[in-house]
């Protein structure tokens, strides 16, 4: 596990598999959000950090449009990952569940690639990462 100032990034990690098959869109978790909340009881120290890794076999499909405006992304898929709080995957899952359809969607408070782990420079990271450096937040 990554270290930052002697402490450690503990995160759940979770891989979201997009595939569309006669027109309609179906989302699997591996694993499932149930098994991933009684795993995050049993750890100790408990997670910080949640990376869900999306793959979009097919296509990216409309109902993940929030992941990318890339006109090639969408048409011939890829990969994305989403990086939260604990506390804002719960709020996320929360409101998926209360969607009813099967999918993920966009986090409320996305994180950028920790420094510790190498960090990232791409525009989305750094945006996050200036809007919560302007609001004093210290970024792991």
């Amino acid at each position: 596990m990554a270290k930052k100032a002697g402490q450690k990034i503990v995160t759940l990690e979770q891989w979201v598999d997009v595939r569309v098959r006669d027109g309609e869109t179906a989302t699997t978790l591996y694993p499932p959000n149930e098994v991933l909340r009684e795993r995050a009881k049993k750890m100790d120290p408990p997670p910080t950090m949640v990376y869900r890794r999306l793959n979009f076999t097919d296509c990216v499909p409309v109902e993940y449009y929030w992941t990318t405006d890339d006109p090639m992304r969408r048409e011939n898929g890829g990969h994305g990952i989403q990086r939260m709080s604990v506390d804002i995957w719960l709020e996320t899952i929360e409101l998926e569940e209360s969607a009813g359809n099967g999918h993920v969607g966009p986090c409320s408070q996305p994180l950028p690639r920790p420094k510790s782990r190498g960090g990232c420079e791409c525009e989305v990271c750094s945006a996050i990462r200036a809007r919560w450096e302007s609001q004093g937040i210290a970024v792991p």
